[in-house]
């Protein structure tokens, strides 16, 4: 096919539960990745509630025996540590998230997206937007071979990530002056790990987190000011981060006999605004839409939110050859994720100053309100309870 009707830049959660999702409503989508799949991602590797009941709702609630059939642990809660103050918070009204390595996760999206319709290209890197005067009309491309190709479609679905080139080349984001980077890998030998995402914070702006992934793994992050992330290049990445973490008290035992596994990867920096716009055949999806900081562990949900609700702006956008509901798409989004946003930056500034960070954690913690508040904005928890049970059964 020369032509498609919607391009999807980036087989990552919002590009594969979007191209599902279009596919599954009779659009012809071409998903485009530069990477072979499965393949490595630097994330968390944490869903917390709202991602898992929106793999249920993409994915039309699948039986458990159905979904996730590869190693993944259910995740009730949260622990955030800083010093000897520790606040702690489970997830309301039963409701849970999942740690599970990325590749299988993108691998086992981009297959529900598949088996919808969409066709998959992989090693295939977008270059730049392809436009006909103010209007986006498709993209140049290069193939696995090296060949450069012309992709035209009537829509481009940018969910190509923190770097997008599709944002990029619409020159519609910027670096945001939050410079934060992140090491992340895998462990195995990590002891203690109990269903919790554990966020150890040092008050100088570095975190230490750590999510049980299934399979006797643990995911950990260290984030960092991106400097010094930077002056870290070519170093022994492993010896670093297991360095980190064993300095924090706590971890010392527990990572006793801890070893890597895998590489080490970078990403960052985080901080990554877009301004407003409506540029005729473009919409963004997941962190190409904007990112600000990874501390809450919201960007999964973001990405499988983002996809919920582009895609039948998009189906209606081409019904009618109007731009007006991929603007409404564009501030439903902004709307919807506004307050979550406002928490990350609240939350950012001050975990970096240590008294005030601590004597907000152990505020939040004399009330069982704001703790489950809390837990509830952060898990972007369904507001009907149980919501994402049918999705994922536990290993």
């Amino acid at each position: 096919m020369n032509k498609y009707d919607v391009i999807v830049v980036g087989a990552g959660p919002a590009g594969s539960a979007s191209a599902k999702l279009l596919a599954a409503s009779g659009v012809s989508v071409l998903m485009l990745d530069a990477e072979a799949f499965p393949r490595r991602k630097p994330c968390g590797e944490s869903l917390n509630p709202g991602a898992v009941a929106a793999i249920g709702r993409i994915t039309g609630h699948l039986q458990a025996e159905e979904a996730f059939d590869f190693p993944h642990s259910l995740v009730q809660g949260w622990r955030v540590i800083s010093g000897r103050t520790s606040l702690e918070a489970a997830y309301p009204g039963g409701q849970y998230g999942a740690g599970c390595s990325r590749e299988q996760l993108d691998q086992w999206l981009a297959g529900q997206a598949c088996r919808a319709g969409a066709v998959f290209e992989q090693r295939t890197r977008v270059e730049r937007l392809i436009w006909e005067g103010e209007r986006v009309a498709g993209v140049i491309a290069r193939s696995p071979e090296g060949r450069p190709m012309s992709l035209r479609a009537s829509m481009v679905a940018g969910s190509d990530g923190l770097r997008s080139v599709v944002a990029r080349n619409a020159k519609v984001n910027r670096y945001g002056p939050l410079r934060k980077a992140a090491f992340t890998t895998r462990l195995n030998g990590v002891r203690g790990l109990n269903g919790r995402v554990e966020l150890f914070t040092a008050g100088d702006g570095k975190v230490i987190g750590l999510a049980p992934i299934g399979g006797g793994l643990a995911n950990m992050t260290v984030a960092l000011g991106s400097t010094e992330a930077a002056a870290l290049a070519g170093k022994d990445r492993s010896g670093y981060v297991l360095k980190e973490a064993r300095a924090v008290p706590e971890l010392l035992e527990r990572l006793r006999d801890a070893e890597v596994e895998g590489d080490v990867l970078a990403c960052g920096p985080f901080d990554r605004p877009v301004v407003p716009h409506d540029i005729p055949g473009m919409v963004l999806l997941g962190d190409a839409a904007g990112y600000y900081d990874p501390l809450t562990g919201q960007g999964i949900y973001r990405a499988l939110r983002s996809a919920e609700l582009a895609a039948p702006a998009i189906v209606e956008a081409l019904q009618r050859r109007s731009t007006e509901p991929i603007s409404r798409y564009n501030r439903t989004r902004h709307e919807e994720f506004a307050p979550g946003t406002r928490i990350q930056h609240v939350i950012e500034r001050i975990s970096r100053q240590p008294l005030l960070w601590r004597a907000a954690l152990r505020f939040i913690g004399t009330s069982s309100l704001l703790t489950n508040k809390l837990a509830e904005v952060v898990g972007d928890c369904p507001k009907e309870a149980n919501t994402c049970i049918p999705v994922m059964k536990s290993p």
